[in-house]
């Protein structure tokens, strides 16, 4: 079955491209990966923070009514920035919200104002 057939005549689908597409995708996959124990190198966050972090942004991704594509770059973004950047503990909200909004920016077609991700981290930073 090719699931490209109902395509083939539409010059939009560049279906002659599929092939160097799909031989893309893993090779991209590859490099976006994280090690699994990256954390290690961070000194103030644990594996337990990462959890409470994941859950907020989950909470986060519910009350914005995000594409789940949104959430899951979002936990990519800071999953490999975490993996080379040691943080402070303080900074990891400043992380998680400008992790979002990149991959709001990314994803989305209507991306929240960065005044809603001040709002959504208790004002904890400000815009400027």
């Amino acid at each position: 079955m090719d699931i490209d057939e109902a395509d083939k005549d539409n010059p939009l689908s560049v279906v002659e491209y599929i092939d160097e597409i799909y031989a893309h995708y893993p090779k991209q996959e590859i490099s976006s990966c994280v090690s699994p124990g990256y954390i290690s190198i961070q000194t103030n966050i644990t594996e337990r923070m990462r959890g409470i972090l994941k859950d907020w942004l989950t909470e986060v991704h519910y009350k914005f009514e995000l594409m789940e594509e949104t959430l899951y770059l979002t936990v990519n973004l800071i999953d490999r920035f975490l993996e080379r950047q040691p943080i402070a503990r303080k900074k990891l909200q400043l992380v998680r919200v400008t992790a979002m909004l990149l991959a709001c920016k990314y994803e989305e077609i209507f991306v929240p104002v960065v005044k809603d991700f001040i709002v959504i981290s208790d004002k904890a930073y400000a815009r400027g």
